[in-house]
């Protein structure tokens, strides 16, 4: 799993958008609100609905006279775009704070045999630890113990454990590849970009 193109693509959009500015606090609630809407493509957790199933196709409705008005099918998946959206966030997270280590994973970090299918405890937890990264102020003690325990101080280790669980998620809960996630990437970041030269 090759994070680096991902990594300097994200820095390089960072550096159009932020200008020098503290925008960390931002950043982790606009992470917040993506993989909220994350969750609400994923639709697992709407016990009050008929339909679970997550959204992996679009329809558009066409206003063309030719069609007569029907939808007609496109090649978008909103689940992975939001999930996309919210790894823009994670990389320019770990960029700002610069926790870019963090982000390498294992490859056993990610077996689907260590996935449970539980995707509401999972992105509750993902949560949880997204929010120790921002708020959790540690002791000096807690913060040694943790660097000698896991390589990392604790708020960094707190953002690894998020993303972990994030990928887990996506690749794991939801059967999205890392080549889908690096094209949906991509073509996310070509739309960032235009999005900034046009005053978005």
């Amino acid at each position: 799993m090759n994070l680096q193109n991902i990594i300097d693509a994200q820095k390089e959009l960072d550096a159009r958008i932020t200008q020098g500015k503290e925008l960390a606090p931002n950043t982790f609630l606009a992470l917040k609100v993506e993989l909220a809407e994350f969750a609400n493509e994923g639709r697992w957790f709407k016990h009050w609905s008929d339909n679970q199933e997550p959204r992996t196709k679009a329809d558009s409705i066409c206003g063309c006279i030719m069609c007569e008005h029907h939808s007609i099918p496109n090649d978008k998946n909103p689940a992975l775009e939001e999930f996309v959206d919210a790894v823009h966030f994670f990389v320019s997270i770990a960029n700002q704070k610069g926790w870019e280590d963090s982000l390498w994973v294992y490859e056993e970090q990610l077996d689907p045999d260590e996935f449970n299918g539980d995707l509401t405890s999972w992105f509750l937890e993902m949560d949880y630890f997204l929010s120790m990264a921002y708020i959790r102020v540690f002791t000096e003690e807690e913060e040694a113990k943790c660097k000698d325990s896991f390589g990392y101080l604790n708020n960094e280790y707190c953002f690894r454990t998020a993303w972990i669980l994030f990928l887990n998620i996506g690749m794991n809960g939801f059967g999205f590849t890392w080549e889908q996630i690096v094209a949906a990437y991509f073509q996310k970041n070509k739309v960032n970009h235009k999005r900034q030269e046009s005053g978005y």
